[in-house]
C-alpha cells in the first residue's frame, strides 16, 4: 500500500462518519503519511502511517493532548485508555487489530460518554 491509496482509504472511510466535519492531510511522503478528522476545532483523530517501519497510529487529540488511541509498530498492537492516555494497554483487548472504521466506533462511543457529542 502507498501512502497515495492510503489517504484515499482514509478520506472514503471519514466520509460515512457524521461527527467527522472535515478532513485534513498534514504532511504526506513517499513513506509517512499524517492526516487530521477533525470532529470540532480543538477536538481530532490524527492518523499517521509509516510504511517503511509498518507503523499505524489513531489518536484522538482533545485540547491539545492524547484522550485515546490506538497503535500498531510492527504489527503488535496496543492502546491509551482514555482515563489513563500516557499508559500503554497490552491486554488481549488492547492488543485487539482495529481498522479505521472501528477506531472512529470507539471514539464516537467515548465522545459521546464524555458529552463532548
Amino acid at each position: 500500500m502507498t501512502t497515495d491509496d492510503l489517504e484515499r482509504d482514509v478520506r472514503a472511510t471519514a466520509v460515512g462518519w457524521a461527527f467527522i466535519r472535515w478532513v485534513s492531510t498534514e504532511d504526506k511522503t513517499d513513506h509517512a503519511l499524517k492526516m487530521r478528522l477533525y470532529i470540532v476545532a480543538d477536538c481530532f483523530i490524527q492518523v499517521y502511517a509509516n510504511i517503511q517501519k509498518r507503523l499505524l497510529s489513531y489518536t484522538l487529540v482533545f485540547n491539545r493532548a492524547r484522550f485515546y488511541g490506538r497503535d500498531c509498530e510492527s504489527g503488535q498492537w496496543h492502546r491509551h485508555l482514555h482515563d489513563a492516555p500516557n499508559d500503554h494497554d497490552f491486554s488481549p483487548e488492547g492488543m485487539r487489530v482495529v481498522s479505521l472504521s472501528q477506531f472512529l466506533a470507539e471514539t464516537q462511543q467515548i465522545l459521546q460518554s464524555e458529552g463532548i457529542l
